[in-house]
């Protein structure tokens, strides 16, 4: 029986796969059992939520397949209560939802359940700044920190850079961040924003 109900998740093509969100979207997909499958489930909620589907979809498809992602989270939350990208995906879909209050519980969740891991502060750093105007004060003070540690990473100081150019109401905020941070890292930012001029 676990093969049975592991095998639709394992089996949907690659998390970029559009059947795989159709599934998720039609509620065909049940949840994995094993960490790999609900590992494999939240990546293609998540792509799904994030990428070029979601400008394609209709607002009912986006919704469903939101519903549908938060309702995985919460099944897989309840055995796995520290695995933040679960969580992440559960702030994302509750964000799509309209739900504000439970954004912000779950956002919250993410970040103290892996604070330091740079991947998923990347994750954090594009919901919170989709939702600034709705994040409560607590996740303020730590979307700032997340900040700062993208600032740190090679592959994390590259996105905040282009979001510097693009973005002009960013560019006040990560500045008087920046400051507060070592020189070193100071440098390595001046140098990325540069770069990031050229491409």
């Amino acid at each position: 029986y676990a093969i049975a109900k592991e095998a639709p998740v394992l089996t949907y093509g690659d998390q970029q796969s559009l059947a795989t969100t159709a599934a998720i979207v039609s509620g065909e997909l049940d949840a994995g059992f094993s960490f790999y499958g609900q590992k494999r489930l939240m990546a293609a909620c998540m792509q799904g939520m994030t990428g070029l589907w979601r400008t394609l979809a209709s607002p009912e498809q986006r919704q469903a397949h939101a519903r549908n992602c938060l309702g995985y989270a919460l099944a897989y939350a309840e055995g796995t209560p520290v695995e933040s990208f679960t969580w992440t995906v559960a702030a994302q879909a509750s964000f799509i939802l309209g739900d504000n209050e439970e954004m912000n519980r779950y956002l919250a969740l993410a970040r103290r359940s892996a604070p330091n891991e740079q991947w998923l502060a990347g994750l954090r750093v594009n919901l919170a700044e989709n939702a600034r105007d709705i994040l409560s004060e607590i996740n303020r003070r730590e979307h700032d920190q997340d900040l700062a540690l993208m600032v740190m990473s090679r592959q994390g100081i590259s996105s905040i850079a282009h979001r510097y150019w693009t973005e002009e109401p960013f560019r006040e905020r990560i500045t008087t961040i920046v400051e507060r941070m070592p020189q070193e890292d100071q440098r390595r930012f001046v140098t990325s924003v540069r770069r990031a001029t050229a491409n």
